[in-house]
């Protein structure tokens, strides 16, 4: 995900799309001219912002951009929130792009407080929206619990989320962690959007996915657009394919 600085976290940087663990074998490419037609049919396209884009979202319109969806940060542990977050959730659909949002995840949080406190900021949240995401990556992972206690409470908050909004969450993670932390079959129950910026024509998955498969994939961080660079993301179908997707997962 996108570089932040929080004043108010325990940790510092921890949102950051620099992270080593996300084991893709080749440097992650750069985006910075629109899709083809051919490769519109075949797939959606978006970014991922927060504010580290300031007001990016001002500049973009989707009648002249070849995106087609926006996902932005909204929360953090358990008092963060993204200082772009109301203006990004507001404007993404009144410029003609799908919105979402996720939640950068601390283990060093109560997992239920953290999922009240991000469906809370969703204000608005409707089942036209791709649903809210667990952003679980190696920033968020904080010394004194184990393998076994950080899987216990994310499961807890991934159902809280869906609890509490009545959507089922996606996990957004890369393989080291993924492998690592979410290894359990129930964990592959929630749709995978995974981090893997390489030249690649397929990611590498976590083992837990590996039969199920991606349904979003960050596959550059280096995406220019209006001037500004974002993270890069692919929908595996194509626009219709994830209208439908959202309406049914």
């Amino acid at each position: 995900m996108v570089s932040c600085q929080t004043s108010t976290e325990k940790s510092t940087d921890t949102d950051s799309n620099a992270t080593t663990d996300n084991a893709a074998p080749a440097a992650a490419p750069e985006e910075t001219s629109p899709q083809t037609p051919q490769e519109l049919a075949q797939f959606a396209y978006g970014i991922d912002i927060s504010k580290g884009q300031g007001n990016e979202i001002d500049k973009l319109n989707a009648k002249t951009d070849s995106l087609s969806f926006i996902i932005c940060k909204a929360t953090e542990g358990v008092t963060y929130t993204d200082p772009t977050f109301a203006n990004n959730w507001a404007t993404i659909p009144q410029k003609g792009f799908i919105r979402g949002a996720y939640h950068f995840y601390h283990t060093a949080d109560d997992p239920t407080e953290q999922a009240t406190f991000f469906v809370n900021t969703l204000k608005g949240l409707n089942k036209s929206d791709i649903a809210p995401v667990l952003d679980f990556e190696s920033g968020g992972i904080a010394p004194g619990k184990t393998v076994e206690q950080i899987q216990e409470e994310l499961m807890v908050f991934l159902q809280a989320v869906e609890q509490k909004s009545g959507r089922k969450p996606i996990i957004y993670t890369n393989v080291n962690i993924g492998n690592q932390y979410l290894n359990k079959p129930e964990f592959a129950a929630y749709a995978l959007w995974i981090a893997y910026p390489a030249e690649v024509a397929e990611p590498e998955l976590p083992t837990a996915w590996a039969s199920k498969g991606w349904s979003l994939w960050q596959k550059s961080w280096k995406y220019e657009i209006a001037g500004y660079t974002d993270d890069f993301d692919r929908y595996n179908g194509n626009l219709a394919e994830l209208k439908q997707f959202i309406a049914d997962y």
